[in-house]
């Protein structure tokens, strides 16, 4: 008998052992049961809800789960109960001072005795972490930003001298209707006149809206973005650079491309960058007629697009194509060393690659990848 007591002894210590463990652990624990209620909670979690513990047993979690992440979090649950396996998400939450935090849970489905569906959770408190990386992408789209204006400054004299052309056949053929309306010439004549002043000013209107689209500190758009669509918008805006520079700007695009889901302006300005970058250099060789080709190809089994930028101009030294890709590190006299960190910066935030190579027309040759979902 007193064997048995022994032993009762020793599995009371133990089963205290394991409750102290998950009470006083340093990382926030709670147990959830039916309909996300909370069987059991840890010091640690019940300071970052900002209760104590007694108030919090029995609550639904969702109660402290902001309005917009509910349906997404009982989605998690669902999943974290079909896997079987600890999966990870983050999510907002409000505490007892109503102040916003950003928690990471992993979650862990288990089985209570008598077949009882529970879950465990660690929660941790990234609100610092992400309040960083918010800042870190604000400074980022805030250097972005200016790059696109200097990238623009450079193009000026060129984007006038664009808008210039349909603004003059609008006054042209301002003046040939006016003949018509007078009697000085066929009246049928005025259709064609008015259709051709409508279509200078939709030209002159694309190009300014492109611009203003490109160059406005709107919050990214994310959606399925048509790539060659973008290769056609950006040539557009960068060719009156190309004939200020004395050079061409050819397109391959690759037929039946997939969509690309991310933010138009981004691809727009990552590619508006190394056209520029591509038509400097073959305005420094002095020789007009040089090219730039842009290309654009679907990898199937590596789940990406491929966008290339080949230059007919000098190339780079192996050093500058070692550096190419350095902050503030520059091969034009008047240039800044952003536009390709950058370039590279935005590819990376979703998840491709860019890389500077030699072309073998002597040139260079930037290619840059997209991944994406069939």
């Amino acid at each position: 008998m007193q064997q048995g007591l022994a032993q009762s002894s020793n599995v009371l210590e133990t089963l205290q052992r394991y409750a102290d463990l998950f009470t006083f652990a340093p990382v926030g624990y709670v147990v959830l049961g039916h309909h996300a209620h909370v069987e059991d909670v840890n010091r640690a979690a019940a300071e970052i809800l900002g209760y104590p513990r007694t108030w919090i047993l029995g609550q639904p979690v969702t109660r402290w789960i902001v309005k917009k992440d509910v349906p997404r979090f009982r989605e998690y649950l669902r999943d974290v109960y079909a896997r079987g396996e600890t999966v990870v998400d983050d999510f907002r939450v409000r505490d007892r001072k109503s102040r916003l935090r950003d928690v990471r849970l992993a979650t862990v489905a288990m089985v209570a005795r008598g077949g009882k569906r529970l879950c465990q959770a660690s929660i941790e408190d990234v609100t610092q972490e992400r309040l960083a990386a918010r800042e870190a992408r604000q400074l980022q789209d805030e250097l972005a930003h200016v790059a696109r204006l200097n990238s623009c400054g450079e193009m000026v004299a060129a984007l006038a001298h664009e808008l210039n052309q349909p603004i003059g056949a609008i006054s042209l053929y301002c003046s040939a209707a006016l003949k018509s309306l007078r009697g000085e010439r066929d009246p049928r004549q005025l259709e064609s006149a008015l259709e051709k002043i409508a279509a200078a000013a939709s030209h002159a209107a694309g190009t300014i809206r492109s611009l203003r689209s490109f160059l406005g500190k709107a919050d990214p758009v994310i959606e399925e973005v048509d790539v060659n669509g973008v290769l056609a918008d950006v040539t557009r805006m960068a060719g009156a650079y190309a004939k200020e520079r004395g050079g061409r700007i050819e397109v391959e695009p690759a037929e039946g491309l997939a969509k690309w889901r991310g933010n138009k302006i981004h691809l727009q300005q990552v590619l508006l960058n190394l056209l520029q970058n591509g038509l400097d250099a073959i305005h420094s060789t002095g020789c007009a007629g040089g090219r730039v080709l842009v290309k654009s190809r679907e990898e199937e089994e590596e789940g990406v697009l491929v966008i290339s930028v080949e230059d007919t101009g000098p190339g780079m030294t192996p050093m500058q194509r070692r550096r190419a890709l350095e902050p503030f590190f520059t091969t034009k006299k008047n240039g800044m060393g952003v536009g390709l960190p950058i370039s590279r910066s935005i590819v990376q935030s979703y998840g491709g690659t860019l890389t500077v190579d030699s072309a073998e027309s002597g040139g260079t040759v930037v290619s840059f990848t997209l991944p994406i979902k069939r």
